[in-house]
């Protein structure tokens, strides 16, 4: 997992928002691991990337949008993301305490 700094930009109405990037990897072991990118969206969104530290494993709670726009030249396109509006942290069960 890599964490990217935190981005600001402007809305079409000129205020500010924050987003922030992940580039999460698994079966890194297959000679093609899996990637995918999370956009963190918002300081909601972004409290969740705080807690997270690059090469930790990590179960990810996601979100999945897509929407449809017109362009300038009424060409329509679809687009999506993904979020994650929780992460906890993956424990290996040989380093865990035992409960006794």
């Amino acid at each position: 997992m890599r964490i990217f700094p935190t981005v600001t930009r402007k809305t079409k109405d000129g205020s500010d928002f924050v987003s922030q990037k992940v580039l999460v990897e698994w079966n890194r072991d297959q000679e093609f691991p899996s990637r995918m990118v999370l956009e963190q969206w918002g300081d909601k969104k972004i409290e969740v990337v705080k807690g997270l530290q690059e090469w930790h494993e990590y179960i990810f709670s996601l979100n999945f949008r897509a929407n449809e726009r017109k362009d300038a030249n009424w060409n329509e396109t679809a687009f999506g993301s993904i979020s994650a509006w929780k992460a906890e942290e993956m424990h290996d069960a040989a380093t865990d305490p035992l409960p006794f």
